[in-house]
This record gives structure tokens, sequence and C-alpha cells, in this order.
């Protein structure tokens, strides 16, 4: 949590006129944390008053060190006194011995949102590196860059800076300092945060002014033209009724102004609301803005009826700057309940840097709601650019941001930049293996004619990088008549390895076959039709890295990765791997489950090296995934340990031809289960995933990262081989699955499947899918979204304290939430059981915000430190700032 431990400069927060409308390069960067200036920083130094303060984050996997915490002073706090080390009374020391990490948190509150463009930390040769994250509500962060410390240790307490390009609005900016593992020390002398004023955020969303209320005529409202639309598309579907009563005949109050922009806030008659139908538990109400231009989201009002029926629990917002490709800001649970019994507004923030000209609402109504009234939506920030301003003969660099979503796809956004006034009509975008300043003679990787999506949108992605790979990117820009500007800055970024990487959200991968397999069932003259569908739909969950196919096609490859998914490929030979590497794929499988088919294992080992050799002569970094074993069971493991020993030499041969251990634990029918669940259950997995690395350490072999290709588990009708599910178990078995397999150490995830292979109850190939044959996605898909989005971030931590079997839990942290996230449930309730369960849990927060993969979005208040959470097999996952402990179950 974050100590209370607070530099005070002033009594409040000031209120900030809105900017002049000037050219950006024409007003200077000014100091806006409050450090003395005349020492440190020259006289002469522009500043604002921004009252700001500091406090020391004492919790996560970068907690502050504590001697750091503890000689730092309230009365006289050191790393803003504009005074610099190794003086010991201005400035501050993290010891710890050679080998060893250690850092140090700051959050900076600058008590208003302003333009952040550099932020400077003086530090010894003990401090590795930085990183900072900006947010507008304290809650949400987003990363902005990092800076290494390259002066030389005789340089003493030197600055180390990263100039925050394109600028972020923030009102907090937290910085991570990390020491280097191989000093004995780190020693921090001074911060400082340096921005523009951002001016105050206006009201984007059109709606209507009125006399009196929080959208009154004295708002700061720009003339944005925006409008909304309902969703009616798969996977949100938004329930029919809420469409039909908004702006219907009853609403002419002001001319058939829409419902959700007519300037209303607590009003609940039919002129200024929506409403579902009665009866619609757990549906959507999904609705989309367009905004006309592009903004940083500043806040959110999101109004509608809480009382003892009704109750929309929470909802998340996702932006876009060019209406194909949203990133989720998060989940806002509803803070208010059902005791309100009035309209009531559940506000949310927007995120640094993730701007927008689209923003969609997924509105949820509660499970135990009966009906979902929504009154007004109203949205706030800034304009990026002033299009107004006279226009360029010369266009400015275009300044950008990076996301790379793993070792192959990059997303690009400019959506900053005012390409109004810089005259363009076109983009190049250069990808390069050694630095440049100039593209001339260069060729551009992609080219954005006017008229493309990219370009309208100034978001693109850019598919396939290679891994382990340092790459130089620019963006330049075309003006009408004159031309390219060719001088560039680059930015570099450096690929992870195939399967590096801390975040428990690179696990998410599928089994997408493009057009099935033996059991598929084909559509037709639909077929290509569905396979867009399908793609569509793997985009909107959004964290899906990588599919598994046969066949080596470029084309589908290269449409898959349009998609942002990678292809883990079948082997046939090292002629088709420099064609499959420059699609993105660069881990392949000889064999699918060769002990079922009953191969000879020393057989199965001599191809499997062969085929190793083979590939690594090609390019080192390709990887071999083996044997793709089809159980981790009595059965199987005999057969994995044959193999092993098929060299004569307990594995020492063996286990250097191949370099990922490939399984598919499916929980079988025939396994016996734990005490107190139920057949099937995913809970399994952790003594599977046990059984099978001791088998590897048996031979040596331990430390061999794991993946499961093929894992699932199939709502059809049988129950032969694996036990049958309902479609809210094969949801809860599969975000378990994901959560006992991130526990386990496990790689990557397979899920089997993304589809079901056709119309057959009985058939248990025709029901594994997350959606159904016709496209309509099953439970089991919301519950992967929302683990997606869940994990994305998240690093695993270890098992929560006090939950012990049938309750299982595990704790992660999230430097983007800058929270703990805490996954709960009990494994033996069924969806057929009639009561629940209640954890009785100690928790340092006073509230704390739970999502639950069914769904369900609430507060939970506590009391003298313990709040009761309700458990079913559907895991619940808390946001809290200290950790959590179970105490007991009843």
């Amino acid at each position: 949590m974050v100590c209370a431990f607070t530099l005070l400069w002033g009594a409040a927060a000031v209120t900030v006129a809105p900017a002049p409308r000037i050219s950006a390069a024409a007003e200077p960067e000014k100091l806006l944390t409050g450090n003395p200036v005349g020492g440190l920083f020259p006289a002469g130094t522009p500043t604002l008053a921004t009252y700001a303060g500091y406090t020391w984050l004492t919790e996560g996997l970068n907690a502050t060190d504590p001697a750091i915490v503890a000689s730092d002073s309230a009365e006289a706090p050191r790393l803003t006194d504009g005074e610099n080390g190794p003086d010991t009374t201005h400035s501050l020391v993290a010891a710890a011995p050679p080998g060893t990490a250690a850092a140090a948190s700051l959050i900076f509150d600058l008590q208003a949102p302003y333009k952040v463009s550099t932020v400077r930390v003086w530090a010894d040769s003990g401090l590795a590196s930085m990183e900072v994250y900006a947010s507008l509500d304290g809650k949400t962060y987003s990363r902005t860059g990092g800076a290494a410390n390259a002066n030389l240790p005789s340089a003493g307490y030197a600055a180390v800076e990263l100039s925050v390009k394109p600028v972020m609005f923030a009102r907090y900016v937290k910085i991570i300092l990390h020491k280097d593992p191989a000093a004995s020390s780190m020693g921090i002398g001074e911060a400082a945060v340096f921005g523009k004023e951002a001016g105050s955020p206006a009201l984007l969303s059109n709606n209507r002014l009125r006399a009196t209320g929080p959208y009154n005529t004295s708002v700061n409202k720009l003339d944005t033209g925006a409008t909304y639309t309902w969703i009616s598309d798969q996977p949100f579907v938004t329930e029919a009724d809420l469409i039909k009563t908004d702006n219907d005949s009853k609403n002419d109050g002001f001319g058939g102004w829409p419902d959700l922009t007519d300037g209303s806030s607590t009003e609940a008659n039919a002129d200024y609301v929506a409403n579902s139908a009665w009866g619609a538990k757990g549906k959507y109400g999904a609705v989309l803005f367009d905004l006309k231009d592009m903004y940083q989201i500043n806040s959110i009002d999101v109004w509608a009826k809480a009382d003892s029926s009704k109750l929309m629990d929470g909802y998340e917002v996702l932006v876009s700057t060019d209406g194909v490709n949203f990133r989720s800001l998060g989940y806002s649970p509803n803070p208010n309940s059902k005791t309100a019994n009035a309209i009531v507004n559940a506000p949310s923030s927007g995120v640094p840097g993730m701007n927008a000209r689209y923003v969609k609402l997924l509105l949820h109504n509660d499970n135990t709601s009966q009906q979902l009234i929504v009154g007004e939506i109203a949205i706030w920030g800034w304009r990026l650019y002033d299009p107004a301003l006279p226009k360029n003969t010369t266009p400015d660099r275009v300044e950008f941001r990076t996301e790379l979503k793993n070792y192959s796809t990059l997303y690009l956004d400019w959506s900053g930049y005012n390409q109004t006034v810089n005259n363009v009509n076109k983009y190049a975008i250069y990808v390069e293996t050694q630095n440049f300043t100039s593209t001339a003679g260069l060729t551009p990787k992609l080219t954005l004619e006017a008229g493309s999506i990219a370009l309208a949108g100034k978001y693109a992605s850019y598919f396939a990088l290679k891994p382990e790979t340092d790459y130089y990117l620019a963006i330049t820009p075309f003006h009408s008549s004159a031309g390219e500007r060719k001088d560039v800055e680059t930015v570099k970024v450096t690929t992870p390895g195939v399967l590096e990487g801390d975040k428990a959200g690179n696990i998410f991968a599928i089994n997408d076959s493009p057009y099935g397999g033996s059991n598929y069932v084909n559509h037709g003259e639909n077929e290509e039709q569905n396979l867009i569908q399908k793609l569509m739909l793997e985009r909107e969950i959004g964290g899906i890295h990588k599919n598994r196919w046969w066949d080596h096609s470029p084309w589908m490859k290269s449409l898959y990765g349009s998609y942002g998914v990678a292809f883990h490929m079948y082997y046939h030979g090292s002629g088709y791997v420099p064609s499959d590497n420059a699609m993105g794929a660069w881990t392949f499988s000889t064999y699918n489950e060769p002990d079922l088919a009953k191969r000879d294992p020393a057989a199965v080992a001599a191809a499997i090296g062969a085929n190793h050799a083979s590939m690594k002569a090609v390019d080192s970094r390709n990887l071999l995934v083996e044997p793709a074993l089809g159980g981790v069971d009595a059965k199987s493991l005999p057969w994995l340990e044959a193999f092993y020993n098929s060299d004569g030499q307990n594995g020492a041969l063996v286990k250097t031809y191949f370099d990922v251990m490939d399984v598919h634990p499916y929980v079988k029918y025939e396994d016996t289960p734990l005490p107190g669940i139920d057949h099937g259950s995913p809970e399994m997995l952790i003594q599977k995933i046990a059984d099978l690395r001791a088998l590897m350490a048996s031979h040596g072999d331990g430390e061999k990262p794991i993946v499961f290709t093929e894992i699932g588990w199939s709502t059809y009708s049988g129950g032969a081989y694996l036990k049958k599910v309902d479609r809210a178990t094969q949801r809860n078995y599969l975000a378990r699955a994901y959560l006992h397999s991130i526990a386990g150490g496990v790689k990557s995830v397979f899920w089997y499947s993304m589809q079901d292979d056709g119309l057959d109850p009985a058939n248990l190939e025709h029901n594994l899918g997350i959606i159904d044959w016709n496209g309509k996605a099953k439970e089991s898909y919301f519950g992967y979204y929302m683990m997606v989005r869940l994990m994305k971030e998240a690093q695993y931590l270890g098992p929560v304290q006090g939950a012990v079997h049938p309750y299982y839990g595990y704790r992660f942290w999230d430097e983007s939430k800058n929270r703990y996230i805490t996954a709960l449930w009990d494994a033996s309730w069924q969806t057929s059981s009639t009561s629940t369960k209640t954890a009785r849990i100690s928790a340092a927060d006073a509230s704390m915000s739970l999502v639950g993969i069914d769904g369900n979005q609430k507060v939970v208040e506590a009391s003298q430190g313990k709040a009761g959470i309700t458990l079913t097999g559907a895991p619940v996952f808390i946001y809290s700032n200290a950790p959590i402990s179970v105490d007991s179950v009843q």
C-alpha cells in the first residue's frame, strides 16, 4: 500500500484554466514537483505551483526498500529539496548485498492533471534503470517508458532522464528505481517531473446542457458533434429493449434527444432513460460513442438505476482511434448498492496515452438484477491538438507510442499528431535492425495511404517481428505538396524470446484450425465468412498470442497475424522454417499424442532429435516443442519414461533433442477425483503438473519449460472420455485451469478449442469450443475474455494464505493497477448447488473492487479489517492495496 507519508506544499489543489491556443513548441515545459530553484535547478527554471507531493510505495513487486522509507522525512523530504547526494542529509540509500535486487517506488501526486513531458532522477551508479508510469486517478497506470543509467561511477549522483514522447496527461507519476544487482547500494539524490498545463477537461459526448444539474450551461463543453449507437453484434449483444426504449415515441421532451445524452442525471421517467426488458439478469447494454476526433479521456459518468430489483453492477470501457482496434481501460464496479433506490452515478477514469475517438462501454446488469435502466452517459477529456492553427509548410516529426503484444506483434499509436495542421495525406512506417536518422535509401515496411483506416486512426500494427531482436522504428509524414519528411528520431524496441516474459497474460493461446480437423463440419459457402467472424471474436478477446495448425501456407499466417495471432506449427522439414519464421512461427512440433497412437518411444526420440538438429541449423531461436503427450496419467507417463530412457543414458541425450515439454493434461473421466469435488475438476492439474515435473527432474530435465498445446472440457451430452459439463461449468473450469497452470509455471496453454466442430450434442469434438458452430459466444468465451483482461499485466506471487482444499486462491501483483489481485473459488461448488459458502477474509483496505468470472462486479466493504466474500465455482478476483488472507470459510 502507499504509506501515509506526504510532502505538503499547500492546502489544496488549484483549478487550472483552459490552456491558451498556442503552438505546443512555443510553450516551454515547467517544473511541476516544487523542487526549489537556484541550486540543482538553475535560476530561471520555469515552474508551476502545483502543490505536488510524493509517497513511497511499500507493497508489490517493486516495494520500496525499508531503509529508504525510514530515512526520508515528511518535514524535509529529500527527493524534492533541490539538493543532490552524496550528502546523506539530502539523499537516500538502499543497501543490499551484491547479487541481490532492491527497488524504490515513489508516486508523485501533482494535485491536478498536467501534460507530463520529462521525468528526471539524480542517482549514483547503483541505479541500473528506472521505469515511469502515469495515471489520472491513482488507480490505473500506463507505462510511459524506461531509461537505463548510462552514467559512469565517476559521475557521482548524476541525472537519468526519460523524455516522455508524446506527452502524457497525468496527475499521478509513478517512478520505479531498480538497483544494479551487482552493486552493494543505490543512492538517490533528487526526483523531478516537468510538463505543461493541461487545462480543464471538457464535456466531449455532446450531452444537452440544462439550466441546472451536473450538465448545466456553465459546463466546459466542446462542440464535438459526438453521437452514439447501441451494439447488436457478437459478442456483447445489447438487450433488445434498451434499443427500443431509447429515443422512442415517449422520448419527446427535447425533440427526440437521445436518452443517454439528453442532459439528465437522476430523472427516472421514460423520457430520460433506456431500459431493458424485465428478467434481463446478467445481460449487457453495449454502447459505442463516436467523438468525431481524437481526445484523451479524463473521466466517464454512467448514471443507472439502483434499487431492490435493478442494478448495473459495473462496466468495462474500451477505447479506439480507428473503430476497429479497441483497448480496455479496465472494469469499473459500481460503488452504489441496491439500497440507493435512485438513478446514481458510477464514474470511471481514463488512462494516460489511451487516446480515443471511439469509446465503447459494456454495461453489465447484475446477475440478480431484473432490469437494467440507464439514464445518462457523459465523457470528459482534453483535445489532443488544435486543428485551427496555421498549417505548416514542413510537417512536424511524428511522435508515437509502441506496445509489444509479444515477440511478433507490435502496435504503434500516433493519435496525438496534428494531421490537419501538418497537412499530411500519407505515412510511412520504417522497421530496421540498425539505427538511422534519415529514411533516405530505406524502404518502409508499411505505407498508409489517404482513406485507409490506419491513416484515419493514426494507429497501426506490424507483424511479424523476430524474437530477441533490437528494432529501430520511425513514422514519417508526407506533406500533401512537399512530400516525405525524411529526418527522424527513432524509437528502439527489443523483442522478448519466444517463451520469455513474467506476465501471467503471456499464457493465453488457442486451438483454432482455420478449416477444422477430422471431426469438423464445414460451413459450405459460408466457410470464409465463419473464418473472419472467428478472427474478429479472437481480436475482441485481445490477448490470444498463438494458434496451433499444421498447414504452412503464408497467407493464412499473414491473415491471423493481422489480428495479432501467431502460429505454432507442425514440423515438416527445414525447408519450411524460413518462411514460417518470416510469418511469426518460431515453435514447432513433430507429433501429436504419440503415446495414444502407440508409437515406439525410441523411434519418436530419434525423429525428434533429427528434426531438432535441422531446425536449429536454420535459426537457433526456433524451439522444438515435444512430444505432445496425450495425457499426464498412469497410461501416458510410462510412455514418457520410456521416451527418456530410450537413449540408455537416463535421458541425458533425449533431453537435448527438444526445447519445451508439451503435454495434453486432459482431466479424464477415469481420473480419480479429489475428495469432496466432482469428477473432471481442473484442480487435478495441480498433481498432474507435479507428477510431470517429478518425472522430468528424475531425468535431469526439471528446468525445461512446459506448455499445454491442448486442454479443454466439452459441453456435450456424453461422458465416457471427458466429463460432460454445462456451459457455465465449462467457463469456470477454463478460468481455474488457466489459474492452476499459471501457478504451476506453465508457459503457454492452448485451449481446445475456439469453435464447436459441429452441431451433434453427443459428439465430444462438436462441443469443445468457446463459441458454438454458428459463431455465437458461449459462456466460456466471456470467461476467456475476462481472464485475458484480469491477467494481462498480472505477475504471479503465490497461493493465498488460508485457502485450503476444496477452497483455492492465488495472489498476483498488477503494476498497471498498482494493486494486488486475489483469485478465490470453491472447487466443491457445482452449478446445481443450492447454497454458497462465505470466505471471511482479513483485509487492510476499507473497500476493495471485485470482478467475477461470471460477469458480476461489486465493491466490497471491510469492517475492522474483515470482509465476507461469497464463493462459488466461478472464481472472483479481488483488487486490493494490501495482501488479503482467508480466515475461514463457512
